[in-house]
């Protein structure tokens, strides 16, 4: 009798945690797309880099690093909350980047990440 019940519990909190996880998972801020995009080789420099969250975020940091120093961009800590966000870059080169970002999502919780790129004249189409 007491293993049935064991039984029946299990299966009602396995069932609850499956159903609950795609909740728990929508909840946190993520980078859905950017451009350039995550390893990305591209022959020209890009006067602007674009990032596309899966919902409205506080942009909070956007470093746009070189292989021994910061690149300079327009980047200004944001207090509205946006999907899309636009950063010029003025100066960019050829080279490798890396960019990190901070996020504040409408769940309160701050996020940080990154993604790379390469700007060379001589790749492939």
């Amino acid at each position: 009798m007491k293993l049935t019940k064991i039984l029946k519990f299990s299966r009602s909190f396995a069932c609850l945690i499956v159903l609950a996880t795609p909740i728990l998972v929508s909840a946190h801020t993520a980078l859905k797309e950017s451009a350039p995009g995550d390893e990305a080789i591209i022959k020209a420099a890009p006067g602007h880099i674009d990032l596309v969250f899966n919902g409205p975020v506080k942009l909070v940091k956007l470093e746009l690093m070189g292989v021994d120093h910061e690149m300079p961009t327009n980047f200004e800590a944001q207090t509205d909350a946006m999907a899309t966000y636009r950063v010029e870059t003025p100066g960019m080169h050829s080279g490798q980047f890396i960019v990190n970002w901070a996020a504040i999502g409408a769940d309160g919780h701050t996020v940080t990440n990154s993604f790379s790129f390469s700007v060379d004249p001589d790749a492939a189409e």
